[in-house]
């Protein structure tokens, strides 16, 4: 493919809405677009209009078993008066494509799908398997990699290589460094904030080799409404939880482990809603809550407290707490391992940035929980051409940074399954 037919599968993809719905959109024109290179695919379906799509090109000889993998969904695209542009309407301007889902992760879905048909077009591949995923409903729980996991489909993955926007703009690199959103070792600290200020290219990858697992949960307060004028008729949903946020904030506060790769616990409460109207006492108020976790201080250890609080709150007069919680677990690969040194490589060959795709751990999640989850065994290297801009208004992705990207893709699964 030229480059003009490669941004083009970009731009159709973005101008899907596909926030948390609708992705069989981005499946059937994917669907569509391999088998116009003759290479069948198949959906697996989680609900009407939201599936995930599978290829696979198998060589005939033995080998290893390597995955491609991108998600359809993206993020809600907020006040569309933030936007220089539309956000389903991609644009370009200054080399870059803007729009919903360039960087996170449209970008790399594309770019991913265009290597996995350039790599069997070219015969590259000699030994192995190659295979190429499209979930679903990865923003809001991978939901598409766990109907995949269930269904023993990544269950032969020796590495998988996850299209997740691991980029930074040079001039976002030094808040980058000091976000806490990753955690690096002093050296590389120091290397990052020099390259930001070198005349390199414009934007550092990295391979994020380990991840945070994470904790998604909903706590209810149930009350009792009455008339604003009479508030000791009811019992105020919003006084109960109040009381609960205040004793789990303090517990956070009390977590010191600390991982040597991934760093410490990330608290983040992000909606709290209680009340209908100015005049009634809120029968019901709600807190939800996302944790990003480590496997010093794991999952179940943090749900036994939650629950613990719950408990021990509940037994005062008026409360009544009830608590829904999702959960992911954290992945850690080899920094060494073939795939990581195959992809530094190929970086250095393709993407010509200050450093050469470094490795690191980040707090994000990725489909790669689910994966890891029934086949831990498995290598992972989330490497994507998009940037920090991802859930903000003006996402964008650079172009430069997508068609190096392809070439990075094609030589990591040409060298994986030579």
């Amino acid at each position: 493919m030229d480059k003009s037919e490669k941004l083009q599968i970009l731009k159709d993809l973005i101008s899907f809405r596909t926030v948390n719905d609708n992705e069989h959109l981005v499946t059937s024109y994917l669907h569509d677009l391999l088998a116009n290179h003759g290479i069948p695919s198949k959906y697996v379906q989680y609900a009407e209009g939201r599936d995930n799509l599978v290829a696979e090109f198998d060589t005939g000889n033995p080998g290893p078993v390597l995955g491609f993998s991108g998600h359809a969904d993206v993020v809600h695209e907020g006040a569309l008066s933030t936007w220089t542009t539309p956000p389903f309407e991609p644009s370009v301007r200054d080399n870059r494509l803007y729009g919903r889902g360039t960087s996170d992760m449209k970008g790399g879905t594309a770019g991913l799908t265009i290597a996995f048909i350039e790599l069997i077009e070219s015969h590259q591949i000699k030994k192995g398997k190659l295979r190429l995923y499209v979930t679903m409903g990865e923003e809001v729980g991978e939901l598409g990699s766990k109907l995949l996991a269930d269904n023993g489909l990544v269950d032969d993955l020796d590495a998988v290589v996850i299209g997740e926007p691991s980029g930074v703009s040079k001039e976002r690199l030094d808040d980058y460094v000091d976000s806490g959103g990753a955690k690096f070792p002093s050296k590389l600290s120091a290397q990052l904030h020099q390259v930001s200020h070198d005349n390199g290219a414009a934007e550092q990858h990295f391979i994020f080799y380990a991840h945070k697992g994470w904790l998604m949960y909903k706590v209810t307060a149930h009350g009792k409404a009455a008339h604003s004028s009479m508030p000791k008729m009811g019992v105020n949903a919003i006084d109960m939880l109040i009381n609960y946020y205040l004793k789990e904030k303090q517990f956070y506060q009390t977590i010191k482990a600390s991982d040597p790769v991934l760093g410490e616990t990330v608290y983040a409460p992000t909606i709290i809603q209680g009340g209908k109207q100015i005049n009634s006492i809120p029968d019901k108020a709600t807190l939800q809550v996302k944790i990003r976790t480590i496997p010093e201080f794991d999952n179940q250890t943090i749900i036994n407290k939650l629950h613990e609080m719950i408990t021990e709150l509940n037994q005062r007069p008026g409360y009544n707490l009830s608590i829904e919680i999702a959960s992911k677990r954290p992945v850690i690969n080899h920094p060494g391992s073939k795939i990581i040194d195959i992809a530094q490589t190929a970086g250095k060959h393709h993407l010509h940035e200050s450093l050469d795709l470094p490795t690191i751990g980040v707090s994000l999640g990725t489909d790669a929980s689910e994966y890891t989850r029934v086949n831990p065994k498995m290598d992972v290297v989330v490497l994507g051409p998009g940037n920090t801009t991802s859930h903000q208004h003006d996402e964008y992705v650079d172009l430069n940074t997508y068609f190096n990207m392809i070439d990075t893709y094609q030589e990591i699964g040409s060298q994986y399954l030579k």
